[in-house]
């Protein structure tokens, strides 16, 4: 089994590229779904209040290219990774700009578990962060404080 360190900080340098990525966006979105099994799955906290997780390369590419575009420029921060023979357990804060280009808009922070098959490749890839926090910050939900969107206290 390959050193599952490795593969987190390998993923983590893939969905770096994707989030910086303007002109490679179809090299960075090969690059990040190239990392995970054939029959892979993948769910987070807005995919699973639908019952829903994503299954198979293309549809994780698909996922990747939705996030790419919902996010526009952004960047994840990883604080903590903490791996074992299996899995990696990623810790991270996400700032950006928000599909529309508005100047801090999105920061955000959750995990992320990493399982991984014995040929090294992702084979379930599970996001956890509250959904509610993203949403308002996109305007999808309204703040029940009232607050605009772009409070800095939201961020």
């Amino acid at each position: 089994m390959a050193n599952t360190q490795e593969q987190a900080d390998t993923f983590i340098e893939a969905l770096h590229q994707l989030e910086k990525g303007k002109d490679n966006t179809d090299a960075a979105l090969d690059a990040i779904t190239d990392l995970y099994a054939n029959d892979a799955t993948l769910t987070n906290a807005a995919l699973r209040l639908t019952n829903e997780e994503r299954k198979g390369r293309e549809q994780i590419r698909a996922f990747w290219a939705d996030y790419k575009r919902t996010l526009g420029d952004s960047y994840s921060e990883f604080h903590q990774v903490a791996v074992n023979d299996q899995a990696a357990g990623l810790f991270w804060v996400t700032r950006g700009q928000g599909a529309h280009g508005e100047p801090d808009k999105v920061h955000y922070d959750g995990t992320t578990l990493l399982v991984f098959n014995a040929e090294g490749k992702i084979a379930h890839f599970h996001g956890y962060y509250d959904t509610r926090q993203l949403n308002r910050q996109m305007g999808i939900e309204p703040d029940p404080s009232g607050k605009a969107s772009s409070d800095p206290q939201l961020t």
